[in-house]
């Protein structure tokens, strides 16, 4: 009885770690969580991840202009595409905020390439929106555009929400510094609309320009 039970008991936890990942991350992270649950445990440890923001630049007035059900529809289809994006290279979705996105890399499972990842994800991110713009053109639609923000550093990572809401997130100085970077897309014009910090540029010097 005490084995079916904790048989029982194991198989839910697997259940729910997989309904609350599948979705935002990529499988071979949401399988690398089922065999070592305890990476969920509620609280946060210092780990060195890679953090990505995303934005899309004056989202409020194209709202204003557009809508409701027009912007919920283009919006629908820009995050869909960014987010097979962020799990395609083992990012995962901490969250949207408006039209914001939080992407993190390197966690919860760990690997040495994190940085990289982040930003072969803004570039193609950059390539897929191209995509999107063109076919929001021959379908008569307004596009808009997006800045990309990218910090490496030690980040207090873990289940840091409350007791009633499971919330899987990233918090510390290396974040705020990955949303002001994200911002300067407004006040610095980059060619890509990608700004990444010294302490990313370190870690992928060799592979990026």
């Amino acid at each position: 009885a005490s084995l079916i039970i904790h048989y029982l008991k194991a198989q839910k936890e697997k259940k729910y770690i997989s309904n609350a990942f599948q979705l935002y991350m990529a499988p071979e992270l949401v399988n690398e969580l089922l065999r070592n649950p305890d990476k969920l445990k509620y609280g946060g440890s210092q780990q060195e991840i890679s953090v990505l923001f995303s934005d899309i630049r004056s989202f409020t007035a194209y709202t204003e202009k557009h809508q409701p059900e027009e912007t919920v529809q283009i919006l629908k289809e820009y995050l869909t595409a960014m987010v097979d994006i962020i799990k395609a290279n083992c990012g995962i979705v901490d969250k949207f905020v408006g039209d914001e996105i939080m992407a993190l890399f390197g966690t919860p499972v760990a690997y040495p390439d994190h940085a990289l990842q982040a930003c072969r994800t803004a570039l193609q991110m950059r390539e897929a929106l191209t995509t999107l713009q063109a076919k929001w053109k021959t379908e008569g639609k307004d596009d808009f555009d997006i800045g990309i923000g990218i910090n490496t550093g030690f980040a207090v990572v873990g289940n840091l929400g409350s007791e009633q809401i499971f919330d899987y997130t990233a918090i510390g100085d290396t974040v705020n510094m990955g949303a002001r970077l994200e911002n300067l897309n407004k006040e610095i014009l980059t060619g890509s609309k990608i700004i990444i910090s010294e302490a990313a540029y370190i870690k992928v010097k060799d592979c990026v320009e």
